[in-house]
């Protein structure tokens, strides 16, 4: 009791301050809702409860005991600066509190004093400049890296006058940072509503900068702490990596998500006009509305004119099966050894990492260059196919069982360790593609079979590209329908997806047969939004009836949860739990690991079907969709952060395996050095990197799913007041951070070097 007298003493004008401004606000907000309807609506209970908790807030971070524990522990301080930049000022602005609070003053205070000043031209001015987004954010950035100084950090812990100093300063610059993202009126926003995406991410920058500091230092960053820690029998640097870790995962969260729901809440206003509902299913797409959002790569001198016709991207193909079989036959006939094997390094190492970014930044630039369809696209010159594919296996449950059993596969046989079963697995992969095929019209093998397939249009979810109509008018006047059905140009869509009614990457090879087929021109590959199509399970060409698609759903969770499997698999502290049941129940390894893939794949999928049942009630099967769904961006972030590290440290294996086909070839001299087929060390950049990778892919699957929930909700009729959609949004976010958190974990993990001479957790 006695440290708590003393934490509100010193600290007694927080509580004070608290009162009298929670009474204006009240009292300016019961005056403003009696005046009318429209004032009622706008200054909502919600909005009372936003500026009353963060007063409440602001008094426990300096006016309670955690002032006092701030000073012993760092992980306290830390929540305590957060709670100052990053909680409290942005609740006081979704309060609104500018009209109740002035509302809430004295007749004579408002009239005589308050209003003439607020009215000088230059008090408006200055508040103007105050209010600016430029200044919000160096206020913000320069805040945190500066107070965060050891230097600096330590002067305030010693001298209370500048502790002070540095409270008042993190959240003077909170409320001035945040303003300009909450927008809470009277204020007008001065930069467009996109702008504030970039405002928050470059923003994140700095977070991320003075939490990596602390989390990958090696020594205490401030030494005030480590004789209190001494003395209460803690861990300094513990404490440290505990503070490192409040300020980047809720620091960064609390950053990013309002970046993502601004960007998904404009995608969905947008895409809203023009996307067809379940009761439109007319040819004449008069909903169609509004364009894409543009940037035609198609449209891009000599490489885009290549692109658009058939014969080059057939070259294209053919180009890459020659590559294919350069890799088999090395895989053959090459050495064992797989780190100096091209069938043991290319594909493992170098294709899967470069593919990931490739179907980030261009779309499913995979499929599109897939050397697997190279040999049925010219035997088809010949071979006319006329059987459909069977209707009993139109749907992707095939796609999952190949894809679980993919994984299974790889870590019960490694075939990164055995050149010549890679060989015999691409030369399988050619095959299957090339009978299917040909027996088969379309583009069955790539829609119904292919796991790889599949995997690369899961990731293309979150491309920043996608195939779309160039001009909706030109769709809608259209009467031939050559993109789907083919045309005089050219076959159509193998895949049967109708342009005008596509909605991004799922399902979508890039085989760019519709643009050929067009007869007008009219498709492209335009700029869209990164998993603005996860954000709604409605029907859409290809896919028909999305929401009760348990076959998709089955297929975003076995990508998505076995990236996080496969990613555990190889690292120390899950290798030596494995090796601990071998020795225990003395079975062959492969069985272990293989049980291992199945039983954990399989309750991650588990995990997301009770969850739908239980709080989906009759809709769990819509439920599970869009949970799925939204598990997507954080499996897309996964396999990016697991596949570009073994890009990042393996890279310099290529050296290795280009080095000795050259000297086989009596090309150059010299054997390589067979150091270069050792993995190097992760750069220090990296785990910071992918941090901010896993961050941005957690805020876009709560993105998504508080999304997917509202759109559900509205298609439905339900409610979709705030506290019902949070309600329903809670169990999936849950479900989200779980996941993240694991993924989160096996970053931090030592992990197995696959592929290299450096094979070693």
């Amino acid at each position: 009791m006695t440290l708590w007298w003393q934490a509100l003493g010193s600290a007694l004008w927080v509580p004070v301050c608290a009162a009298i401004s929670i009474s204006l606000y009240t009292v300016g907000r019961r005056r403003l809702v009696r005046r009318s309807a429209r004032l009622a609506s706008l200054f909502t209970p919600w909005r009372a409860t936003c500026f009353v908790g963060g007063w409440l807030l602001l008094v426990l971070a300096i006016a309670s005991p955690l002032d006092e524990a701030a000073e012993r522990l760092l992980s306290w301080h830390m929540v305590q600066h957060m709670l100052l930049t990053v909680v409290v000022p942005p609740l006081w602005w979704l309060g609104a509190p500018v009209l109740p609070g002035l509302t809430g003053l004295p007749r004579s205070a408002r009239h005589g004093l308050v209003g003439p000043v607020l009215a000088s031209p230059a008090v408006r001015a200055v508040l103007g400049r105050l209010g600016h987004p430029v200044v919000g954010w160096l206020a913000m950035t320069l805040t945190t890296l500066a107070w965060h100084l050891p230097a600096a950090y330590e002067l305030a812990l010693r001298d209370p006058w500048w502790h002070r100093a540095e409270h008042v300063t993190m959240l003077v610059a909170g409320v001035l940072f945040w303003r300009p993202v909450v927008a809470s009126p009277p204020f007008r926003s001065q930069w467009p509503r996109l702008a504030m995406i970039p405002y928050l991410v470059t923003a994140d920058l700095a977070n991320t900068v003075v939490a990596a500091s602390l989390a990958f230092a090696n020594g205490v960053v401030y030494p005030w702490y480590a004789p209190i820690a001494a003395g209460r029998g803690t861990d300094p640097m513990l404490d440290q990596q505990l503070a490192a870790g409040i300020m980047w995962v809720p620091g960064s969260l609390i950053l990013l998500v309002p970046a993502i729901v601004i960007a998904a809440r404009r995608l969905m206003e947008d895409s809203s006009q023009r996307r067809p509902t379940r009761k439109t299913r007319s040819v004449s797409l008069p909903v169609l509305g509004s364009s894409p959002e543009g940037g035609d790569l198609l449209r891009i001198p000599i490489v885009g004119w290549m692109i658009r016709r058939s014969r080059w991207r057939l070259v294209i193909r053919v180009g890459v099966f020659v590559g294919l079989v350069l890799i088999v036959l090395d895989g053959l006939l090459g050495p064992r050894p797989a780190p100096t094997n091209a069938a043991g390094t290319f594909p493992w190492t170098h294709w899967r990492g470069l593919t990931i970014v490739a179907l980030l930044v261009l779309g499913n630039i995979a499929c599109f260059a897939c050397p697997l369809i190279a040999p049925r696209s010219i035997l088809r010159r010949w071979f006319k196919p006329t059987r459909r594919w069977p209707r009993a296996l139109r749907s992707k449950w095939i796609a999952v069982g190949l894809v679980v059993a993919w994984l299974v596969f790889y870590e019960m046989f490694d075939p990164w360790d055995v050149p010549a079963m890679t060989a015999w697995i691409l030369v399988g992969f050619v095959v299957a593609a090339t009978a299917i095929d040909l027996c088969f019209e379309g583009s069955s093998f790539c829609r119904y079979v292919c796991p790889l397939g599949q995997y690369q249009m899961a990731m293309s979810t979150m491309s920043t590209r996608t195939v779309a109509a160039l001009d909706p008018k030109i769709c809608a006047s259209c009467t031939t329908h050559d993109c789907l059905r083919g045309g005089p140009q050219g076959p159509g869509c193998g895949l049967g997806l109708f342009v005008p009614r596509k909605t991004g990457n799922l399902d979508c090879t890039f085989c760019l047969d519709c643009v050929s087929a067009c007869p007008h021109g009219n498709i492209g590959v335009v700029a869209q939004t990164p998993g603005v199509e996860l954000a709604s399970t409605r029907w859409r060409s290809g896919l028909r009836a999305v929401a009760s698609r348990i076959d998709l759903a089955s297929l975003a969770l076995a990508i998505s949860v076995g990236g996080l499997v496969n990613a555990l698999g190889m690292t120390a502290p899950i290798v030596e739990q494995l090796d601990r049941i071998q020795a225990d129940l003395a079975i062959d390894r492969r069985w272990v690991e293989g049980s291992f893939v199945v039983l954990a794949t399989m309750a991650g999928i588990a995990a997301v079907v009770v969850l739908a049942l239980v709080f989906g009630g009759r809709r769990w099967r819509e439920t599970m969709v869009r949970w799925s769904f939204a598990t997507l961006p954080l499996g897309v972030g996964v396999w990016l952060v697991h596949l570009g590290f073994h890009l990042v440290t393996g890279w310099s294996t290529a050296d290795a395996v280009v080095g000795r086909v050259v000297h086989e070839l009596g090309w150059r001299a010299s054997v390589p050095d067979p150091l270069l087929s050792c993995c190097s060390p992760p750069p220090p950049w990296l785990i910071p990197v992918e941090y901010i990778v896993l961050s941005l892919a957690l805020a876009s699957s709560l993105a998504v799913a508080w999304w997917s929930g509202r759109d559900a909700a509205a298609e439905g009729g339900r409610s979709t007041r705030f506290g019902t959609l949070l309600l329903g949004w809670s169990p999936a976010a849950i479900w989200l951070f779980a996941f993240w958190a694991c993924a989160a974990w096996m970053v931090l993990q030592p992990m197995e070097m696959r592929g290299t001479s450096g094979f070693a957790p």
